[in-house]
């Protein structure tokens, strides 16, 4: 009878494992997955306020401008080396300024008081 239950505890181990290398492997799928979909270079920043694009830059270009969001709030872009961030914000959290910097296809910053967005898009 001890056997049996020592069994069955070895085997319950088993599955356990089988489990976790499924969802491990499940994991890396969608990751490597994310990745290939964001590969494509990314040529301009679409830069939009309350919904409505309101300017779209080529990165590679290097620039800084002021972007005037609702209720007069501001938001301070940078675009450099390909890259594009939020230097300052009018905004009280300043989230938009903590994003950092992006440069892939589909990154996007969000500044939600100002109702500004930057996404980085590749022109197909």
């Amino acid at each position: 009878m001890t056997e049996n239950k020592d069994m069955k505890h070895t085997l319950f181990k088993k599955q356990d494992l089988i489990l976790i290398a499924v969802v491990l492997a499940a994991a890396a799928l969608l990751f490597l997955g994310t990745k290939l979909m964001h590969k494509s270079p990314a040529e301009v920043v679409e830069i939009s306020v309350d919904g409505n694009v309101v300017e779209t830059l080529d990165l590679a270009k290097d620039q800084e401008l002021t972007i005037d969001g609702v209720s007069g709030g501001t938001n301070h872009l940078i675009i450099k080396d390909g890259e594009v961030w939020v230097s300052e914000a009018t905004c009280p959290d300043k989230i938009c300024v903590h994003q950092g910097k992006i440069h892939m296809d589909g990154e996007i910053i969000v500044c939600l008081p100002n109702k500004m967005t930057a996404q980085i898009k590749s022109v197909k």
